[in-house]
């Protein structure tokens, strides 16, 4: 089931003013390309920032309410936490590493003063 699974990171901007990281989305896109639902458990999946495991992701995709996400035959779901303030600290340039089984998404963000 899991190799009918493909998985995307999704990001609002690659640039964003410090002053806005508070608005950020990140999140990801879970596609079934399999012709029977699938159940995908979102709470595999980590996110890398800079080479560090991101705990604020961790906290969002634990929470429960979307653990065992049932996706229909082929299609997809797009779900988006705003956690820019616990991605971002300072102005600098980020990578975000969205990684599952032995899928890596990377996204480059760069964060302005």
């Amino acid at each position: 089931m899991g190799n009918n699974i493909n998985i995307e990171l999704v990001v609002s901007s690659k640039t964003i003013h410090l002053n806005e990281v508070n608005q950020y989305n990140v999140g990801l896109k879970i596609l079934n390309t399999n012709s029977q639902k699938a159940k995908f458990n979102i709470s595999k999946t980590e996110l890398w920032v800079n080479g560090e495991k991101n705990i604020a992701w961790d906290l969002a995709v634990q929470n429960g309410t979307l653990v065992n996400l049932v996706i229909p035959a082929s299609a997809s779901e797009k779900i988006m936490w705003k956690l820019g303030d616990a991605l971002f600290p300072k102005a600098g340039n980020y990578k975000l590493d969205l990684r599952w089984k032995d899928t890596s998404q990377i996204k480059e963000v760069i964060v302005s003063d």
